[in-house]
C-alpha cells in the first residue's frame, strides 16, 4: 500500500482544473469570452478524481486483502471516516454558523452525503460541488463490498458492464426527458463508470499483465475507444451540451482519454517522463487538494459578499480582465491559506489515527509477476532477521 507520487500529480491536475474553471466561469460569468473559451473543459477535472478514486480504492482493497488475507470493512469505514469527515463537518459548521444555507434541506442533504439529489431550487451556490463528494461516498459505500465478495474475473466483468452499460443508461434517460445538468450529471448511478474505470486500472496494476508494453497497447484501446466515440457521436451532437448524444457520452469521452494518460504514466512511474508529477509542487497541490475542493466556491460567494457590501462592481472598477484578475488572485490566496492551515492542524492529525486501523496479519502475497512472495521486511526487520542469522 506505498504511496504513488505521480498519482498526486494527477490530482494536483484535477483540482487546478476545477478551480480555474470555477474561478473564471463559476462566479458571475466571467466577461471576458477567451478566458471563458479556454476554461470550459475544466469541469473534467472531477472525471479525474473518480478515476483516481476508483484506482486508489480498489489498489487499497486488493493490497490489503492479498497482504492479510481478507481486509476488514469497519477498519477500512473508519479509515476512510478519518480522511473524509473531519473537513467536511468543519466546513459545514463554518457554513452553518455563517448563516449561508438556502434551506434546511440543504444543509441536512450536504451533512449526509446526498446532496446530488437534491433540487436546485433548494440550494445554494457555495455548496454545488459536493455532489461529486457524495458520488464518491457512494461509491465508497458499496463497492468494497462487492471486492470482498466477488473473484478478480467476476470483479472485472462488473467494472466492463458499469463502464459501458452506464453511458447506454444516460442515453435511455436522456431520450425520455430527464434533465442533463440537473439529473444525469450529478446522479451516482449516473456517474460510477469513471470510478468502475479506475477500478480496472487498478486490476490491471495487480495483475501479471502489467508492464510497459501492456501500458501502451491499454492505453492505445482507450483512447481509441474514445476518438471512436466521439467520430460516432459527432452528427448527434456530442460536442454539445443539452443533447441525448453528449448526456450519454460526453464523460465517457473525457474518462477513457484520462484513464489511458493515467495507464501510460503508472507505466512509467520513477522515470523522467513523469517526473512534473512526482514534483514537490505537485505534491503540496495535492496534499490541500481536498479542502481546496471543499472551500473554494464558499471563498467566492464570501468574497462577492463582500464587494456587495461595499458596493463595488469588479467588472466596471477593473474592467472583464482586470476583474478575473484579481478575483483569481484573492480567491485563490484565501483558498490554499486556508487549505494549508486545514492540511496542518485538522487533517493530519485525523490521518495520523488511521494507523490504528489496519489488519495486522500477513500471509504470503502473490506480487504482479505472478511469483509468491513474504511480505516486504522493514529495513529494522531485515537488520534483525541478518544479526540472528549471524548469532545463530
Amino acid at each position: 500500500m506505498r504511496r504513488i507520487p505521480l498519482l498526486d500529480g494527477w490530482r494536483a491536475v484535477a483540482i487546478a482544473m476545477v478551480l480555474v474553471h470555477h474561478i473564471v466561469q463559476g462566479f458571475y460569468a466571467t466577461q471576458d469570452s477567451y478566458a471563458a473559451d479556454v476554461t470550459r473543459y475544466g469541469a473534467f477535472g472531477v472525471d479525474i478524481f473518480f478515476g483516481l478514486s476508483g484506482l486508489l480504492i480498489t489498489r487499497l482493497l486488493l493490497e490489503e486483502w492479498n497482504a492479510t488475507g481478507s481486509f476488514r470493512l469497519r477498519q477500512f469505514y473508519v479509515r476512510r471516516a478519518f480522511r473524509i469527515l473531519p473537513p467536511v463537518l468543519v466546513f459545514l459548521a463554518v457554513y452553518t454558523a455563517a448563516g449561508m444555507w438556502k434551506s434546511t434541506t440543504e444543509a441536512v442533504s450536504s451533512l449526509l452525503f446526498f446532496r446530488n439529489y437534491v433540487p436546485s431550487r433548494l440550494t445554494g451556490f457555495g455548496t454545488g460541488h459536493l455532489w461529486s463528494l457524495a458520488i464518491e461516498e457512494h461509491f465508497y459505500l458499496l463497492w468494497p463490498l462487492l471486492v470482498r465478495l466477488l473473484n478478480r474475473t467476476t470483479l472485472f466483468v462488473l467494472t466492463l458492464i458499469i463502464v459501458f452499460g452506464t453511458p447506454i443508461l444516460r442515453g435511455i434517460c436522456a431520450y425520455r426527458g430527464m434533465d442533463p445538468e440537473l439529473e444525469i450529471y450529478i446522479y451516482s448511478f449516473f456517474r460510477f463508470d469513471g470510478l468502475a474505470l479506475g477500478a480496472i486500472l487498478a486490476l490491471w496494476v495487480r495483475s501479471p499483465y502489467y508492464s510497459r508494453v501492456s501500458a501502451w497497447k491499454l492505453a492505445g484501446v482507450l483512447v481509441g475507444l474514445s476518438l471512436a466515440v466521439t467520430v460516432i457521436g459527432w452528427p448527434y451532437g456530442i460536442m454539445g451540451t443539452r443533447t441525448v448524444a453528449s448526456s450519454a457520452l460526453r464523460y465517457t469521452q473525457a474518462q477513457l482519454m484520462f484513464a489511458g494518460a493515467i495507464a501510460l504514466a503508472l507505466a512509467y512511474r520513477g522515470s523522467g517522463i513523469t517526473g512534473i508529477l512526482r514534483s514537490r509542487p505537485a505534491r503540496f497541490v495535492a496534499d490541500v487538494s481536498y479542502c481546496i475542493y471543499l472551500i473554494h466556491l464558499a471563498m467566492g460567494d464570501a468574497y462577492y459578499f463582500v464587494l456587495q457590501s461595499i458596493d463595488v462592481n469588479d467588472v466596471g472598477a477593473f474592467g472583464a480582465v482586470g476583474a478575473l484578475a484579481v478575483r483569481s488572485v484573492v480567491i485563490g490566496t484565501l483558498t490554499f491559506g486556508v487549505a494549508v492551515i486545514s492540511k496542518r492542524f485538522l487533517e493530519d492529525p485525523f490521518l495520523r489515527l488511521k494507523r490504528y486501523f489496519h489488519n495486522p496479519r500477513k500471509r504470503a502475497v502473490m506480487d504482479p509477476s505472478g511469483l509468491m512472495h513474504e511480505p516486504t521486511l522493514s529495513e529494522a526487520d531485515l537488520a534483525r532477521h541478518v544479526l540472528d542469522r549471524k548469532v545463530g
